[in-house]
């Protein structure tokens, strides 16, 4: 008899496997844990874009999460993409009538492209109610620009933009320098005003579909194995540069990574 630490995911199913649900459980699986899911929306897309998507209903959400708590209780829970206020509201309510603990909270909220994702609404929903229930948020730097209405273009950008989501939410927050012009370095500012850089080299593969989604499922496998904060940033940071360097190529635009790329 063995048992596992388990994690939850609560994001948007991916139909290509790239992303989302799909993505998040490849990483969990990979990384040493047991994963389970909360789907908040059915999507069909592929590596060329997303064609259609229907939210689940408000209710079959918070059972699916009640479900998972009731039996196999999380050690840590991510978060992915969420568009609906009413969506965020049931996952806060949730999340805090469970008492859920190492929350990783990806901000999806603006595409490569630029295009907003979700509207206003959502976005104050997710910072007011969601964002204090986090460990860690994991934007990305168009998405730290959105959160901060600051620009952000050097190294002092970035931390002064974690300082600030740090400070504002009490949750740590980690500003992914990937979208970055010269490399693809991290870094980690925490609410007591500790700054972790990880530094990072860009690697040269067109196929990124679901990178964001790798990231933070990585990092809380690694909160739910008892890493601390900065050290489950860096192994997740070192996975998911080991399955962009596996140049898996898949589909016909922005394909997936290779989550097994360790065991080939």
């Amino acid at each position: 008899m063995t048992t596992l630490p388990a994690v939850l995911t609560i994001a948007g199913s991916d139909s290509s496997g790239g992303a989302g649900i799909q993505a998040d459980l490849k990483t969990m699986l990979a990384n040493g844990v047991f994963g389970m899911s909360a789907i908040t929306a059915l999507t069909a897309q592929n590596t060329t874009g997303v064609r259609s998507v229907q939210d689940t209903d408000p209710n079959i959400l918070a059972d699916q999460i009640d479900a998972v708590f009731d039996d196999i209780r999380p050690v840590a829970v991510k978060i992915g993409m969420v568009s609906s206020t009413v969506l965020i509201e049931t996952i806060a309510d949730r999340l805090a009538e469970h008492r859920a603990a190492n929350v990783v909270l990806d901000p999806v909220m603006v595409a490569t492209s630029g295009a907003k994702l979700i509207g206003d609404d959502a976005v104050d929903a997710l910072t007011a109610m969601l964002f204090p229930l986090a460990t860690v948020i994991t934007p990305n730097i168009p998405e730290a620009e959105a959160l901060t209405d600051a620009s952000i273009t050097t190294r002092e950008d970035m931390e002064a933009a974690g300082l600030r989501l740090a400070t504002q939410y009490g949750c740590a927050a980690l500003i992914k320098g990937g979208h970055g012009t010269n490399d693809a370095s991290d870094v980690l500012v925490e609410p007591d005003g500790t700054l972790t850089w990880f530094e990072g080299v860009r690697v040269d593969n067109p196929n990124t579909h679901g990178t964001g989604c790798t990231l933070s499922s990585a990092i809380a496998s690694n909160l739910a194995k008892g890493l601390p904060l900065p050290l489950a940033v860096k192994s997740a940071k070192d996975y998911l540069t080991g399955a962009l360097r596996a140049m898996l190529d898949l589909g016909h635009g922005s394909g997936p990574m290779d989550h097994a790329w360790a065991w080939r």
